[in-house]
């Protein structure tokens, strides 16, 4: 009986061990991305920088066009108090 139960004992101690790396295999899998979803993902920070980027374009543009009609002001309002043409 006790030489029955050692390979049953040792088929058995396979089993679990092959459990315990099948269950560590799937964690490790469900862990990891793929290249496409890697790439993917750069993708949309990238996009999201030109988005970025874009934005402040648009607002060094309109700050330039700001400071140019208040430099137009100022002159006015100094020519006018100096009464320099």
């Amino acid at each position: 009986m006790t030489q029955a139960q050692e390979p049953n004992d040792r088929n058995n101690e396979i089993n679990r061990q092959l459990r315990s790396l099948n269950r560590r295999v799937e964690r490790l899998e469900d862990t990891q991305i793929t290249g496409r979803e890697l790439n993917r993902g750069f993708d949309r920070v990238y996009e999201e920088i030109d988005d970025l980027n874009d934005k402040i374009d648009d607002l060094q543009s309109e700050f330039t066009e700001f400071r140019n009609e208040i430099n137009q002001k100022l002159d006015t309002i100094l020519r006018h108090i100096t009464g320099i043409n």
